[in-house]
């Protein structure tokens, strides 16, 4: 009898020190001795019991072997090493391996526990089931199994020990249930959940300035696998009920804003978030004049979409570059042809619509021969280069033929003047007078 029992145990030595692979570099094995019990302490022969360490190459060695009887296994490990021991066997089971910090030679207790399992219905407050529900199992506040239900609302838990744990289940828009539940060799539970909403408020801010700045006015998208909504931004702050328990995207709505998002998560209490966004990138160019002379130039300023000055823009006229903005946003822009010409903005990713100056040779109203005149003559005169404004002779007349100074005549007769009576000389005008004196004397007594 002693010959046999020494025979087997040589041979499960011999068995585990062929299995035994990627010892740590250096380090001598050690014999660990595990004893193998159940939860009544009864040793449990014929499972299989394995053992994991981690290499100093990064790599996971192994050795395995199979109990005696008496519920022992020889296992060769690295001196020193950190080892996991766990069973693999159809009929007894652990929650956890069984963790062994710096490896000696050693007698090893590994408890082990007939397995079940547990399968899981979940249905909502209608008894409707719920498919891609989350159920958690856990044992003494550490969880050890997890899972979604199927399109059935099924969840089949992983092989346990046997025993009480705390089982809990959630879906996106359902409140968080959980329940004791006993798994024995083919247990089976239904767990109840109720749909929720929860506020979530969402204030906005342009981060472009510091301190950020709300934004007052706009809306806000929120969205997720359950939900869908926009909701109005009143003085920057907007207000919704959401359903509980999911994982939401929130962005900014405003004409002129880049719509970047984030992830905001609720659960099943009230939730205040800020939620921050920038203008959409873009430059504004506006020249100081729309018309240049050609070989001037013209200041041109640039703007970004806050409308403030930007330093360092490259500004190209018909897509030549000809300067740099400086810390005013400004640069001089020179117009070197006649015709329309073509200025934008570029800076890093971000170009300026275009604006069109024209190239002129001259200014409206110039005299292109440098003498003020209008005319092919030079001078404000119609036909001879005189002052007068209509008159034909060159002499200061304004509208007559003789240049005598005369306003209406044709023929230069003094009794057709302003001064006189219209028709009358000098000598009938005295002789008019004498006689109206003569009449006057004989009427005299």
């Amino acid at each position: 009898m002693n010959v046999a029992r020494s025979a087997l145990v040589g041979a499960t030595v011999l068995f585990v020190a062929l299995v035994a692979t990627g010892g740590a570099a250096g380090a001598d094995p050690i014999t660990l001795t595990v004893s193998v019990a159940d939860e009544d302490g009864d040793p449990v022969g014929g499972v299989d019991i394995e053992a994991t360490w981690e290499t100093e190459s990064d790599e996971t060695g192994t050795a395995s072997g199979t109990t005696a009887s008496n519920g022992n296994v020889l296992l060769d490990v690295p001196e020193g090493a950190s080892v996991e021991l766990d069973v693999d066997d159809g009929t007894y089971v652990r929650n956890r391996p069984l963790r062994i910090a710096n490896a000696s030679a050693a007698d090893v207790s590994l408890g082990v526990s007939r397995s079940g399992t547990a399968t899981v219905t979940v249905v909502d407050d209608r008894n409707r089931s719920q498919a891609d529900a989350r159920v958690t199992v856990r044992e003494d506040g550490r969880s050890i199994d997890r899972g979604e239900t199927d399109s059935d609302g099924v969840y089949e838990t992983a092989r346990l020990e046997r025993g009480t744990y705390d089982v809990t289940v959630v879906k996106p828009g359902y409140f968080e249930t959980e329940r004791s539940v006993t798994v024995s060799r083919n247990a089976e539970t239904t767990v109840g959940i109720e749909r929720g909403t929860v506020t979530l408020e969402v204030r906005t801010f342009d981060d472009h300035f510091d301190p950020p700045v709300p934004i007052e006015t706009g809306a806000i998208r929120v969205s997720s696998a359950v939900y869908g909504g926009e909701v109005s931004v009143t003085e920057g702050t907007a207000s919704l009920n959401v359903p509980v328990n999911d994982a939401y995207t929130v962005a900014v709505v405003k004409e002129g804003y880049d719509a970047s998002s984030e992830r905001v998560r609720v659960r099943e209490s009230p939730v205040s978030t800020n939620l921050t966004a920038r203008r959409i990138p873009t430059l504004s160019v506006t020249p100081a004049n729309e018309r240049v002379l050609v070989g001037e130039t013209t200041r041109v300023t640039v703007r970004n979409a806050y409308d403030e000055p930007t330093a360092g823009a490259t500004v190209e006229v018909d897509g030549d570059a000809v300067g740099e903005t400086d810390e005013r946003g400004e640069v001089d822009v020179p117009i070197s042809s006649v015709g329309n010409r073509t200025i934008v903005a570029r800076d890093g990713d971000v170009t300026s619509d275009p604006v069109t100056v024209e190239g002129v040779e001259t200014v409206d109203g110039a005299d292109p021969d440098g003498n003020g005149s209008d005319d092919d003559a030079g001078n404000d005169s119609d036909d001879d280069g005189n002052a007068s404004d209509g008159s034909d002779d060159g002499n200061g007349s304004d509208g007559s033929d003789d240049g005598n100074g005369s306003d209406d005549t044709d023929d230069g007769d003094p009794g057709n003047t302003d001064d006189w009576i219209p028709g009358f000389g000098v000598v009938a005008a005295v002789f008019a007078l004498l006689a109206a004196g003569a009449v006057g004397r004989r009427r005299d007594p």
